[in-house]
């Protein structure tokens, strides 16, 4: 039951409420509008997903705690103001930030995501449905773990080219539908488990010189996808990493990888345009059998090859739950 009434889309919240309870307000569509009384210091998780007509956040001077994901999927907010004087939180462009303004705490289909940025936080803007473009400034260095998951109309997401961005997280634009092309900066270091895993209509992206692995599920559903390449700083594969990307053909694996992780390339396009370099030591199951490595055809190779089950494989840096 919740604590607080909702009437003609208004929630007013008493003054001397100091919390709001996680999942207080889960999918209340009725709520358009909220005011936050000055009493209030902490939001719990999740307490306003996917209150879909709320348009405008005013949170008070005193809040000091905000939860993870306490606005994903509030698809109509524009805007996100935090009163001057909270030692915690501020606001510009419409984002919720640190107070020093290096993290990106959440955001909304109107953000503009100030230069002060380093990190976007994570699920900054998770299943914010109607955000369709966002640009990520050269100041960010880290895009946390769903950031932008089920951004469904994200279609122009622009890197700066001269940026300093070196991570991209788990499952960081899992669920983005409607992205086509993706330019990855060249500074980018790591692409974490999923990180584009059921973007449908993604048929061109690259990945940095640098990069060493190909982490679980990467590209995972990613269907379009066919013009893609693998630099010769890559080393690993893992599971499920091209998985189910159908429309794939002729994928050079360069003879610095050493290790392929089970299904890495199962369901994808016209197999045998796909050998493996002899150069691999480690295969998981369902890869040999998928894409027949004429290199390694003889014997003497084979006995080397090691078994995915046979080695001690380190877990890949994901974020709570794979996409597969």
């Amino acid at each position: 039951m919740k604590r607080f009434e909702i009437i003609n889309g208004k929630c007013v919240i008493p003054e001397g409420t100091d919390y709001i309870e996680d999942y207080e307000f889960y999918c209340s569509d009725d709520l358009r509008e909220v005011v936050f009384p000055e009493s209030l210091s902490s939001i719990g998780r999740e307490s306003f997903k996917g209150c879909w007509n709320l348009k405008e956040i005013h949170l008070p001077a005193g809040l000091v705690e905000i939860k993870d994901a306490a606005f994903s999927g509030c698809c109509s907010l524009e805007v996100i103001e935090v009163a001057k004087g909270n030692p915690i939180f501020g606001s510009e462009g419409n984002c919720c930030l640190t107070d020093d303004g290096k993290t990106l705490v959440f955001g909304c289909k109107a953000s503009v995501i100030p230069d002060t940025v380093e990190t976007v936080g994570r699920a900054a803007f998770q299943w914010c449905e109607t955000l369709t473009g966002i640009s990520i400034p050269a100041s960010v260095r880290n895009i946390e773990n769903r950031a932008f998951y089920g951004c469904l109309a994200l279609r122009d997401l622009k890197f700066s080219s001269a940026g300093n961005l070196l991570r991209i997280g788990a499952d960081s634009f899992s669920h983005c539908a409607c992205l086509r092309v993706v330019t990855i900066p060249e500074s980018v270091r790591k692409i974490c488990a999923g990180a584009f895993a059921e973007c449908v209509y993604l048929w061109s992206i690259n990945i940095p010189d640098g990069v060493t692995c190909i982490e679980d599920g990467t590209f995972f559903g990613c269907q379009t996808l066919s013009k893609f390449s693998l630099p010769d700083s890559v080393t690993e594969i893992r599971r499920y990493a091209f998985c189910g990307c159908s429309n794939l053909e002729g994928l050079k694996i360069p003879a610095s990888v050493h290790t392929i992780g089970s299904y890495a390339f199962s369901e994808c396009g016209r197999r045998e345009e796909t050998k493996i370099p002899v150069t691999v030591r480690m295969l998981g199951h369902n890869v040999a059998s998928v894409y027949v490595p004429e290199e390694i055809d003889d014997e003497d190779h084979l006995e080397e090859v090691k078994r995915e089950e046979e080695c001690d494989v380190e877990p890949c840096d994901g974020g709570d739950e794979l996409p597969f």
